[in-house]
């Protein structure tokens, strides 16, 4: 019984939980690598990682951060090859980091 009173109540409160969806301090662009290396940026870490899915195909994630003075980018590249290696997806995305667009909880 304790415990059907227990989960009522995390369920109750649980549905008025929300987050603030305008948290963030990625905000995306429509900025591309050509753009920001011509507008002065450079790479300043790169890191990559990768699985395979039980189909054989493999998925891709590549980050790169960019920056020029205080001004710091984030770009994103995902890919996802067949086991012929045609590319079945490609999603890429560049974010500036600024500061959030509402404070989170104690900052």
């Amino acid at each position: 019984m304790i415990k059907v009173i227990l989960f009522s109540l995390v369920f109750l409160f649980a549905s008025h939980a929300y987050s603030e969806v305008d948290n963030d301090q990625w905000q995306d662009t429509g900025e591309t690598y050509v753009d920001l290396i011509n507008q002065g940026f450079e790479v300043k870490g790169y890191d990559m990682t990768n699985f395979k899915d039980e189909m054989g195909n493999l998925y891709l994630f590549f980050v790169t951060v960019l920056q020029k003075n205080k001004v710091v980018y984030e770009c994103q590249e995902y890919q996802v090859f067949d086991n012929t290696m045609d590319t079945i997806s490609l999603t890429f995305v560049c974010r500036k980091l600024v500061k959030p667009y509402k404070k989170g909880l104690k900052t």
